[in-house]
């Protein structure tokens, strides 16, 4: 399928459950489409690191419920429009996806998200999570969202609604052979607790392990005020969580 026909398909969107449905189209392509959308090029901001959450929280991950398995082609989050590329080039999801405990619905709420959807993407040495572009289907399949409602397709988000914003929460220090590909910017050198917002209605990415050890990374989508603060008077902020021990 040609370039233009990928945007062809998506300009004839007009509700929420129209996009939902044509990500699961295994002829169209959301990466693609969305590259030949975006406005990213060299030198615009890929990532920010907004701010830190900070005290003697701690994160079980044995107590946190496993949503999707990344060997696991079949789980709901495996787009249909991703799957193709995916066999292709022998890759699998890329992480484990843990549902998300008490501390990190603390965090998520400390950072101002409503309407959000948290969970840990635990991603095992020798995994990768393949260069591709979001589309926050996985709030869209589960956050409370009216698939009836109109859909903006220059916000890619339903319309009418408070802007959509996704971060990452470090929930351990970087160590060596963790990679993170933002467009063409890397973050590394991360320390737990750290928070990063990206643009990811523009920003192609990418993550692998390479190291000897899992990296657990909480990823939070959703509305803030808070967030949309942060970005538009680009401030930082500090977060305190007290919180310890088993959810």
């Amino acid at each position: 399928m040609s370039v233009s026909k990928h945007l062809d398909l998506y300009n004839q969107i007009v509700t929420v459950g129209d996009f939902v449905k044509l990500l699961d189209d295994p002829e169209f392509d959301w990466t693609r489409c969305m590259l030949d959308l975006c406005s990213y090029k060299e030198g615009d901001v890929a990532y920010k690191k907004i701010g830190k959450v900070l005290g003697n929280w701690s994160i079980d991950l044995s107590t946190c419920e496993l949503l999707a398995k990344a060997e696991d082609l079949s789980n709901k989050y495996v787009l249909g429009s991703e799957l193709e590329t995916l066999q292709k080039y022998n890759y699998d999801y890329g992480y484990d996806q843990l549902d998300a405990n008490e501390v990190c619905h603390a965090i998520a709420e400390k950072l101002g998200f409503i309407n959000y959807k948290a969970c840990i993407n635990l991603q095992y040495p020798g995994s990768m999570a393949s260069l591709h572009a979001d589309s926050l289907s996985g709030w869209l399949k589960d956050a409370s969202v009216d698939l009836d409602a109109k859909f903006d397709k220059a916000l890619k988000q339903p319309a009418g609604s408070k802007k959509l914003h996704r971060c990452f929460v470090a929930l351990s220090d970087w160590q060596r052979g963790w990679m993170w590909q933002f467009g063409n910017e890397y973050w590394s050198n991360w320390k737990k607790g750290d928070v990063v917002w990206f643009d990811w209605r523009n920003i192609p990415h990418a993550t692998a392990n390479a190291g000897y050890a899992p990296r657990p990374i909480l990823k939070i989508s959703g509305q803030s005020d808070i967030i949309d603060d942060i970005i538009q008077n680009n401030r930082k902020l500090s977060i305190n969580i007290r919180r310890t021990g088993k959810a």
